[in-house]
């Protein structure tokens, strides 16, 4: 089997089905079939990787059906992250990222639905202990200050 590797643009995006449509330009500007995107680790939970229309991607195509192939991704754009950092940063500027144990998050608003459990130590501004932190008159921690119960 000779597989053939090219680059492309997206010029179509089915997101609900996870496949995009690639123009190969150079190749007499031909658009390819709907084309699965690889993402990883997909076959144990759901990883879902939205790509953009003209964005460059390559793509490999095999032998026996030169019609057929799949994304196996896009170019990594440069980035200010450490060698140890995991980062990802979306179109609209808010971005987590994942360093030496420490989970960051840059965004606007965060929605949890489902129980929510918090254990060790939480600041807040990096400076205010929220399990120790009180005001006059109220106690710390789980400790009930004598309001409705």
């Amino acid at each position: 089997m000779i597989e053939t590797l090219k680059a492309g643009e997206v010029s179509a995006i089915d997101s609900k089905t996870g496949k995009v449509r690639v123009l190969l330009k150079g190749d007499d500007d031909k658009t390819t079939d709907w084309l699965n995107v690889l993402v990883p680790y997909s076959e144990s939970h759901s990883d879902n990787y939205t790509l953009s229309l003209k964005q460059t991607v390559y793509c490999l195509f095999f032998s026996e059906m030169p019609e057929q192939g799949v994304v196996l991704g896009c170019p990594m754009r440069g980035a200010s992250s450490s060698e140890s950092e995991v980062k990802r940063t979306f179109s609209d500027g808010g971005s987590w990222t994942y360093d030496g144990n420490t989970l960051t998050l840059n965004i606007g608003k965060i929605v949890i639905n489902g129980d929510l459990e918090v254990s060790g130590t939480t600041t807040t501004g990096g400076s205010i202990n929220l399990n120790t932190h009180k005001h006059d008159g109220i106690t710390a921690g789980g400790d009930m200050s004598g309001g409705p119960q």
